[in-house]
């Protein structure tokens, strides 16, 4: 087949649009990429990077070394059988013809191949190698179309559908403009810098000067450069003045997609203000104006650092703008705090009967009581010095949601719930535990720091999980609207991190307390399945291989979970101890032929053989040991015992028959094997090992 001359180049597409919303771009750039990447293997294109940039008004694709040709193909389609395409007279039948006529090609260019045991037909399809500048006019219409968002709109009188209206394309391939229409926007070699500080539409003649092009304009294509210039910028503000920002990535990530030329400024606000909670104002900064507070080592300041879309000339006018918005924000949040703190807790949780938690399960106040007896469980097994601040703080740990400052900030939800139970005069071990009693929070969180904390968040996870099983809204495979596996996560890793002696079943069993009917035991089935499914796969993500996770599950219902954990890390270690393969080797000998179900006590005097009584032995003196190394959670000692049992097990199994003619003898053998699996299954299920 002929093959043309193939040179590359670079290929260029920029969408300019009205201002996207920062949240909507990132996604935006990997479905582009994506798409893009796809639809040039589609189209038998190669390339040896492709890279996707975003600002607010624009979208673009980069793709490296893009041929001038595609790859010529050819391909060979399997068709009927020879006996059904031609009678036996030679001629071919209409499935042949059918067959030529789908693919194109004349009925005697068919060839006959052999498949198994039959010949069929098999047609040779083959296509030449289009240009690219003729691929890409039908390619990136396609492209930019395939774009999806959380929210698209219409325009005029066009009826496709976008982020936000598209103004201008740039389409250039080995500097050639790519001509296509959208809805009446058609491609050229123009783009546009900065909205304000450059308007104007400007000539892309050099694929390869477009980025530093844009950037003369006022506009910085990369957002990951815009970021760094944000820190940078910010630093250098800060350490001026031996300040630093307050670290927080969301926001810098939200910003870096918010402007197209990052200027950072500093403001000033009245210290009057930071008589407020720093989480308060951080919050009113970041949340209304997306400023970034300013720290003195742990103290918060009265400076801001504020992100401009224009250049330094223009700092004074935006300081004064920003610094007379900050100051009305913080009043109003001064406002509420105030007023709020004219109302106890305990006033405030007779107000939550006013407020419904889900229509089927009562209100929150009905949700508070529920925490609170979960809570008390939870005292009574881990922290009984504590029980009465635990009690009050899970009956006080939804009030601050009645409060104006939470209204206003839900996501200071708990957070002000603390100060205001300081307010009250209430004990520092209950303010805290009420404000850290959402932790945690997301991946990555740390776990409440005190047992009172930990108690009431544990409450609460547990009564949101048990109260929407019960009603049933469990997560399915697409939607988990209540975030109940973030929650069951959250468990996992408080149970771990406090080392609690508590299992998942008792913890269960009491959550679904106030829901008991004919469908709780399938409803705990169903909380017990997910709980599992949620452990093990955040086991495999910290690094324990599947089998290992494997080995120990039967015992993740049944014992705390912190054990759970200390058994997997003392298996991870054991793999690697000399000897382990062939202790392995033995115990799945073991488990190959052990009874499924329990067998009569082993019999010594029935052992007619040396290598009987010498495994049993073993067997018994690792048994002595094991157990008061097991009630004592030192699991690799346990191994280190169970594996002197290995050549015992090996020299039984090398030496005795165990399925003896003789059925007393064999079933006493069994019974010896059954014992070994059942010593060792104290430890872990070996047969889940590789």
């Amino acid at each position: 087949m002929e093959q043309k001359s193939n040179t590359t180049a670079m290929l260029l597409l920029e969408i300019g649009t009205e201002e996207i919303p920062a949240r909507f771009l990132p996604v935006a750039m990997d479905k582009l990429r994506s798409n893009a990447e796809k639809m040039l293997s589609d189209k038998r294109l190669s390339f040896s990077s492709l890279k996707t940039y975003a600002t607010p008004r624009r979208l673009s694709l980069i793709a490296e070394d893009v041929p001038s040709y595609q790859t010529a193909s050819e391909k060979e389609i399997w068709g009927p059988p020879v006996n059904v395409a031609f009678d036996s007279s030679g001629n071919p039948t209409k499935a042949a013809e059918a067959f030529a006529k789908t693919n194109s090609v004349p009925i005697d260019s068919l060839q006959r191949k052999e498949k198994g045991k039959g010949s069929y037909l098999v047609a040779v399809v083959r296509e030449d190698a289009q240009d690219t500048e003729s691929i890409m006019q039908a390619m990136l219409p396609e492209l930019i179309l395939s774009l999806n968002f959380p929210k698209s709109m219409r325009w005029g009188n066009g009826s496709i559908r976008f982020a936000r209206p598209i103004h201008w394309i740039l389409a250039l391939y080995a500097n050639k403009k790519i001509v296509f229409e959208i809805e009446g926007i058609k491609s050229s070699n123009m783009t546009k810098g900065h909205r304000f500080l450059s308007p104007a539409s400007f000539e892309i003649k050099d694929t390869r000067s477009y980025i530093n092009l844009l950037k003369n304009n006022f506009v910085v294509l990369n957002p990951e450069e815009r970021k760094k210039n944000i820190l940078q910028e910010a630093n250098s503000l800060t350490e001026a003045i031996g300040a630093s920002i307050v670290k927080d990535d969301e926001l810098i990530n939200h910003v870096s997609y918010l402007i197209e030329y990052p200027t950072p400024f500093m403001g000033t606000f009245p210290a009057e203000y930071l008589e407020l909670p720093p989480e308060l104002l951080i919050t009113v900064m970041k949340g209304h104006q997306k400023y970034f507070a300013v720290n003195s080592g742990a103290k918060l300041t009265n400076r801001f650092i504020i992100v401009s879309n224009t250049k330094e000339d223009n700092a004074e006018t935006i300081k004064r703008g920003a610094e007379r918005v900050i100051k009305a924000r913080f009043e109003d949040a001064r406002f509420y705090y105030h007023e709020d703190k004219k109302v106890s807790e305990k006033e405030r949780l007779k107000e939550l009967k006013k407020v419904t938690f889900h229509e089927k399960l009562g209100n929150l106040h009905d949700k508070v009581l529920r925490i609170s007896a979960i809570a008390e469980l939870i005292s009574d097994k881990c922290s009984p010095d504590i029980k009465d601040e635990i009690k009050t703080a899970a009956l006080l740990s939804k009030s601050d949601l009645a409060s104006g400052v939470v209204r206003e900030f839900p996501e200071l939800q708990g957070t002000m719930g603390g100060y205001y139970a300081a307010n009250d005069k209430l004990s520092s071990e209950i303010s805290k535990a009420i404000s850290e009693h959402y932790r945690p929070a997301f991946s990555g969180d740390e776990i409440p720091e005190t047992d009172a904390g930990a108690a009431v968040s544990l409450a609460d996870k547990l009564d949101n999980i048990a109260s929407f099983f019960s009603i049933g809204l469990a997560p399915t495979a697409t939607e988990d609207p209540f975030a109940l596996r973030r929650q069951t996560l959250g468990i996992i890793a408080i149970l771990i991190g406090k080392r609690y002696r508590m299992n998942i079943i008792e913890l269960f069993t009491k959550a679904l307390q106030p829901y008991q009917s004919d469908k709780t035991a399938s409803v705990l089935e169903g909380m017990l399945r997910f709980y599992e499914q949620r452990l093990e796969v955040l086991l495999q993500s910290q690094g324990y291989t599947a089998d290992c996770v494997s080995a120990v599950a039967c015992f993740a219902k049944d014992e705390p979970l912190y054990s759970v954990k200390d058994r997997l890390e003392a298996l991870k270690k054991f793999k690697l101890v000399a000897g382990y393969e062939s202790f392995l080797l033995a115990f799945k000998r073991i488990n190959n032929i052990a009874p499924q179900d329990k067998s009569e006590p082993v019999k010594k005097e029935m052992f007619t053989q040396d290598e009987e009584s010498a495994l049993y032995s073993a067997a018994e003196s690792a048994a002595s040991k094991l157990y008061p190394l097991l009630a004592l959670e030192r699991y690799s000692d346990s191994l280190e015992v169970l594996l002197t049992l290995k050549d015992p097990v090996n020299n039984f199994f090398d030496k005795v028959l165990v399925m003896d003619k003789n059925e007393d003898i064999k079933n006493n053998r069994l019974a010896l094997v059954k014992y070994i699996q059942t010593v060792g299954r104290q430890l872990a299920d070996f047969s889940k090992l590789s």
